[in-house]
């Protein structure tokens, strides 16, 4: 089998460019639902979407998660395991929206929502329909066919920008937005679907159990994971009723801007998931290594930048983004933007556990966490409200990437290549100082933020940072050196 150098990068490359797009599109519509709504109601919309959020992502990253690593490790047979994978995420899915259907009028009741129950339910329609999504998605992951990935994530959220589009003409309500939300997953099926080659078929039997056996540790690591980012916002929509039910609206607006790099870049977890697992399949362990170091030197790259945009003027942004009702979250978003930076981090040496079969090492780690994080967070939003939360959020995160960090290096003996990180860090400090330097320039405000990233990509160009065979993920045609991985 022979695998290029560039094969994860043009994969990542790929997505992270249709994962633009996505977000172009989404956080349009975010915005315009934020604007429309107002902080109480767009807080009351968000902590919703939390709930089908925590139980959509946990389920993604189980049975999908580990389809995907088992296609990647041994493509023959693969009929037989997308018919199970895709029966058995239906059920799991299926089981999702019964409980979420019988637990939403408790939801309603914790989180004082007016119609809660009703709305709650509504938004749980989705659970079946994404259930298929993203079974089929985790086959084309597991296949590496990343262009029909991305074209399905741009038709989802153009659908979804479209829906909110039609219900600002046509009197938008809390409603209309779930049942929108719907309609965006229905279409992206309607994407990956056809590419599958699926037949209806009964599941073959012998492949349930090691894709359970796979699927078990992954689904409990990420619906702890999940859980503790959902808890987050549900502690603060709790707590916040007695002083100001703008809080938690404000909070959400900010956590959308902050999360905008982080679920960017989580596209590098879904090439790397498969790709590593193949590499450690094949008992390559240089290939395995130079995976992780890529990776990792790619969310750092491209966050770094993003990370200046966002913080530079928090509060300016804020404001300029959803309205001036939403003043007061600039130091959120300062905060939050720092712990996504760290949750990238996070995810890539979480889906690195995943690949090396570590996932229930990761998931007792999690399971660990939960409470003294609750501790924390019940403790820091009493005394600092929406500011707590987003410190007990980046205090959690930096204490598990650590640990994640020390598993990761006594597996692989490896994390980020010292030299990179030193680059790096060199061209981040560069346009730091490019910034602050930047002489006024009136009304042309960004002038500066252009001047510094121009002077940190040059800076990474000349340090040889950056180099043809980083360029080669982006241009199909340009040639790099192949690798060769040696059969099983």
């Amino acid at each position: 089998m022979v695998v290029t150098k560039s094969e994860s990068a043009r994969g990542t490359a790929t997505l992270v460019f249709s994962q633009g797009c996505y977000f172009a599109l989404g956080y349009l519509a975010v915005v315009l639902l934020a604007r429309e709504f107002g902080p109480a109601t767009y807080g009351a919309y968000g902590v919703i979407m939390s709930v089908l959020v925590w139980l959509e992502e946990s389920g993604r990253y189980a049975v999908p998660s580990a389809t995907a690593k088992l296609l990647a490790e041994s493509p023959s047979g693969s009929e037989e395991l997308e018919r199970t994978a895709l029966t058995l995420n239906l059920g799991l899915y299926a089981l999702l929206f019964v409980l979420l259907w019988a637990m939403a009028p408790s939801f309603a009741s914790w989180f004082g929502i007016a119609n809660g129950t009703f709305l709650i339910r509504l938004a749980a329609i989705d659970l079946p329909f994404f259930g298929v999504y993203t079974a089929c998605r985790a086959i084309h992951q597991g296949h590496r066919r990343f262009f029909r990935l991305g074209a399905s994530q741009i038709m989802y959220a153009f659908t979804k920008l479209l829906g909110v589009l039609l219900l600002i003409v046509f009197d938008l309500s809390l409603e209309s937005a779930l049942l929108f939300n719907v309609a965006a997953t229905v279409v992206g099926l309607g994407v990956v679907l056809p590419g599958t080659g699926l037949r209806w078929q009964w599941m073959g039997v012998e492949r349930v159990a090691p894709l359970l056996s796979e699927a078990g540790p992954m689904g409990l690591y990420y619906f702890v994971l999940e859980l503790r980012n959902s808890v987050l916002l549900w502690t603060l929509q709790i707590m916040s009723q007695a002083w100001d039910e703008r809080i938690v609206g404000i909070f959400v607006a900010a956590l959308n801007i902050a999360r905008v790099p982080s679920m960017a870049l989580a596209t590098v977890t879904v090439v790397l998931l498969p790709t590593l697992s193949r590499a450690i399949a094949v008992n390559d362990g240089d290939l395995a290594r130079r995976y992780i170091n890529q990776a990792l030197r790619f969310g750092l790259i491209l966050y770094l930048p993003v990370c200046l945009v966002l913080t530079a003027q928090p509060e300016k942004l804020m404001q300029w983004i959803y309205s001036k009702d939403f003043s007061g979250g600039g130091i959120v978003l300062s905060i939050l933007v720092l712990g996504e930076g760290l949750r990238v981090v996070h995810a890539i040496l979480g889906a690195v556990l995943n690949a090396a079969g570590a996932a229930r090492k990761a998931a007792i780690f999690s399971i660990l966490s939960l409470a003294p994080f609750l501790a924390i967070l019940v403790l820091l939003i009493y005394l600092w409200g929406g500011i707590g939360a987003a410190l007990a959020s980046v205090f959690i995160t930096v204490v598990m990437t650590l640990i994640f960090s020390i598993v990761v290096w006594k597996r692989f003996g490896t994390l980020m290549a010292m030299r990179s990180a030193r680059n790096i860090g060199l061209a981040g400090g560069l346009m730091l100082l490019v910034f602050v330097l930047f002489p006024e320039s009136g009304g042309f405000f960004i002038a500066p933020y252009a001047a510094s990233l121009a002077a940190y990509f040059a800076a990474l160009v000349g340090l040889r940072e950056v180099t043809r065979q980083d360029f080669a993920a982006f241009v199909p045609g340009m040639r790099v050196r192949p690798y060769q991985v040696p059969n099983r």
